[in-house]
């Protein structure tokens, strides 16, 4: 990743990244343990970038655009049904029969919202912002997704209390931290 990326050029990048890893993964024979692997570390760089949009996108998008409150809604039930996916996907091996079934759900979810926020959220967006704006907003996304913790310790969700799950207004890469990490949320 350059450092000269603006946050959309950073984001796009992400989502080139993830769709590499996709076709890498379509390109290994069902059951392969690589599998397990390319879906891991999709994972992490999912969770990391939609902690990125989330704390740094939404915000700026839902103060400036005129539709802004409900594009961004839109993008964060979508990251809803990628992070359920997600959820899903953790505890399954490659040798699962259901694998292949959730991996191609996970890419159908992923290479759909990606176009959308490419085609429409992202140009939006570039028009009511500014170059050093965005700059700005690229370091701290790096800084998000650095800290952000896209592998954590996992318990299994039958060890834990329904009312330690994380509430719904928390974001993808905080619900999904809360859910996996022992103790519930913080």
């Amino acid at each position: 990743m350059h450092q000269d990326q603006d946050l959309l050029d950073q984001l796009t990048a992400d989502h080139r990244s993830v769709l590499v890893h996709f076709s890498e993964l379509s390109g290994l024979p069902s059951g392969d343990p690589q599998r397990k692997d390319l879906a891991d570390l999709v994972t992490d760089q999912l969770v990391r970038h939609a902690r990125a949009e989330e704390e740094h996108l939404y915000p700026l998008a839902r103060d400036r655009l005129a539709d802004g409150p409900a594009v961004v809604e839109r993008e964060l039930a979508d990251h809803r049904a990628v992070e359920a996916l997600l959820e899903e996907l953790r505890p399954a091996k490659a040798d699962w029969p259901g694998f292949d079934r959730l991996m191609a759900r996970l890419v159908e979810e992923v290479t759909r919202h990606a176009g959308e926020e490419e085609a429409r959220l992202f140009p939006a967006v570039r028009e009511v912002t500014t170059e050093s704006e965005r700059s700005l907003l690229a370091v701290r996304a790096r800084e998000t997704k650095q800290l952000s913790s896209g592998r954590p310790e996992h318990q299994l969700p039958a060890a834990r209390r329904a009312d330690h799950l994380p509430p719904p207004e928390r974001s993808l890469g905080q619900r999904l931290r809360d859910f996996l990490t022992p103790g519930g949320p913080h």
